[in-house]
């Protein structure tokens, strides 16, 4: 078994007085909390996030600055976990996205790959060019280059004239 992360296994910071509240409404399994409650703790200068449940609460830090970017309260309600809201950081100091979607989707996205260890894709802003979303990439997850975007060619439809 993993160790447990909890808040004592990192140096962070709480979540600033500039926040906002986002209602969800995601489900999880017994199982599926039972995995995500060991956390994530960064092994490497790569892993960008560390990641512990405390109480209710599932607390996204960035490992390097300890900055707490999200908060996801979960509660157990007829043998499910029920994700009922998110607390962003909206401090632009500490955290420049303010699409409260995009947010979401990222939210989504660590839990599955980091905690549940599902393949998921990352979401990128819109119009974003494929360099861009490298960068993204790398700014978000810290893999380098295209570690992790898998690239499907789309066959294109041949119409018959």
């Amino acid at each position: 078994m993993p160790e447990k992360a909890t808040a004592s296994s990192w140096n962070i910071k709480p979540m600033p007085e500039a926040h906002k509240e986002l209602p969800l409404s995601g489900v999880y399994t017994e199982e599926e909390f039972e995995k995500m409650s060991y956390g994530f703790l960064p092994q490497d200068q790569q892993d960008k996030w560390f990641i512990y449940l405390e109480d209710d609460w599932l607390f996204f830090h960035r490992s390097w600055t300890g900055t707490c970017v999200f908060k996801l309260e979960i509660v157990l309600n007829n043998c499910k976990y029920h994700a009922i809201k998110a607390i962003v950081n909206r401090d632009p100091e500490q955290y420049r996205n303010t699409d409260d979607r995009q947010d979401v989707e990222l939210i989504s996205y660590l839990i599955d790959t980091l905690l549940l260890g599902r393949f998921a894709t990352l979401p990128s802003p819109q119009n974003m060019s494929e360099e861009d979303t490298q960068k993204h990439q790398q700014h978000v997850m810290g893999k380098k280059d295209t570690d992790g975007i898998i690239k499907l060619p789309v066959k294109q439809n041949e119409s018959k004239q």
